[in-house]
């Protein structure tokens, strides 16, 4: 008995050396997308650590920066003599501050 496939002209995925052909090709083509895949998921792995160590970096110079600018602050009114002391009280609308 004869298998003839007349419909995709030899080319399909029967037992034929194009079938064979044509899975290869469609085996490497999933495994080049999965690569490509994990690859994507490397980089944004690797993006997000770094924009991490920035935003650590950045809250770390922020502290101590403002912990410098307190300390001179402190300084200076110490200089100047006293500070002007307010003094606020609660109402029913916020607060209100006398001085």
């Amino acid at each position: 008995m004869i298998n003839a496939n007349l419909t995709s002209g030899g080319f399909g995925a029967g037992g034929s050396f194009w079938g064979s052909i044509k899975r290869v090709i469609a085996l490497f083509a999933t495994f080049v997308v999965g690569a490509l895949v994990l690859m994507a998921a490397g980089v944004v792995a690797i993006a997000t650590a770094i924009v991490g160590l920035i935003i650590a970096f950045v809250a770390m110079f922020m502290r101590f920066g403002a912990y410098r600018r307190s300390s001179a602050r402190t300084e200076y009114e110490a200089e100047q003599g006293e500070g002007v002391v307010l003094e606020a009280r609660r109402t029913a609308r916020g607060w209100k501050v006398d001085g």
